[in-house]
């Protein structure tokens, strides 16, 4: 478990790093312990393939992808872990209405307020 974790803004939705790192060091991939898509409809083959496959050869351990179902109103999130052998990613989880989960941090969040 991270002591603790900060979120910055990249060409990803979101980036949870170790925030124990001195403040002028320069991130790195293997700063990084999650990344956070949200899957837009023009870029489904890139947010769904080519991201991750990026994100997983730079070592990055977790990955959440967020998917809205307009026609159901459903926002889910889709939770990969990295399997460090194979370097690809393995589910992790699927969640819709509530999410709550503990690695590779603890957070709680009520998907519904988010649409």
């Amino acid at each position: 478990m991270l002591p603790r974790a900060a979120c910055i803004r990249t060409s990803a939705a979101a980036l949870v790093y170790d925030a124990s790192l001195p403040d002028d060091a320069v991130l790195r991939p293997e700063h990084c312990v999650l990344v956070v898509e949200v899957m837009s409809p023009g870029s489904v083959t890139t947010d769904q393939t080519d991201k991750p496959a990026e994100y997983a050869a730079a070592g990055i351990m977790s990955y959440w992808r967020l998917e809205h179902d307009a026609s159901e109103s459903i926002l889910s999130v889709f939770c990969y872990r990295l399997d460090p052998t194979t370097r690809t990613y393995a589910s992790a989880g699927v969640y819709s209405g509530k999410m709550t989960v503990t690695d590779p941090v603890s957070v709680t969040i009520d998907l519904t307020t988010l649409l």
